[in-house]
């Protein structure tokens, strides 16, 4: 019988997969730290043993065995699901993973300090009429409104943060225009 040689590279590969596993989960779901009730909890999420076979540069074959042999020895939890899926968890790694506490707030700052000041409240525009938006006269026909509709619309920036915003402005103003005249957008 050989025995199996577990090196600290493959416990750090092992430690990398989990951690990797453990951001996905809190990048996909914000809030809910999987690390936060300790190690027996974690391990419902940790890698499975392809991703730690991936993160070590090993066979799968050879990463079981170095598993079982961590097992063994009471330095990695398992937990074995339905359908033949197995998660691993260092143990004591959500310990080390877990943020400290944060410090003690500081003590206020001195009076002379520079303070920070409020912003004047900018006015918000009052509603333009839908002529102002599309760019056009009041009394233009309905086939010039549709082109200034359509030269408007493609106008809008996609890198802007508010293009989305615009082009709801752009299509209510449009539609404004055919409900005054009583025509559908749709006829």
């Amino acid at each position: 019988m050989t025995t199996t040689l577990i090196t600290p590279e493959f416990e750090k590969a092992l430690a990398l997969a989990c951690v990797q596993r453990a951001t996905r989960y809190t990048t996909m779901w914000p809030g809910q730290s999987i690390i936060a009730n300790g190690d027996a909890y974690a391990v419902r999420y940790g890698p499975f043993l392809r991703e730690i076979a991936e993160a070590a540069g090993m066979s799968v074959p050879m990463t079981r065995r170095r598993l079982h042999a961590l097992q063994a020895q009471g330095r990695v939890l398992r937990d074995d699901r339905a359908g033949g899926c197995t998660s691993w968890w260092l143990v004591g790694l959500a310990a080390n993973l877990t943020p400290l506490p944060p410090d003690p707030p500081a003590a206020p700052a001195p009076a002379s300090a520079a303070r920070q000041t409020l912003t004047q409240p900018v006015a918000v525009p009052a509603r333009q009429h839908w002529s102002d938006v599309l760019g056009v006269a009041r009394d233009c026909s309905t086939s010039e409104a549709r082109d200034a509709f359509k030269a408007t619309l493609a106008a809008v920036d996609d890198l802007d943060l508010d293009a989305e915003q615009q082009r709801q402005r752009i299509r209510d103003a449009y539609n404004a225009r055919l409900t005054e005249d009583g025509i559908s957008e749709y006829e």
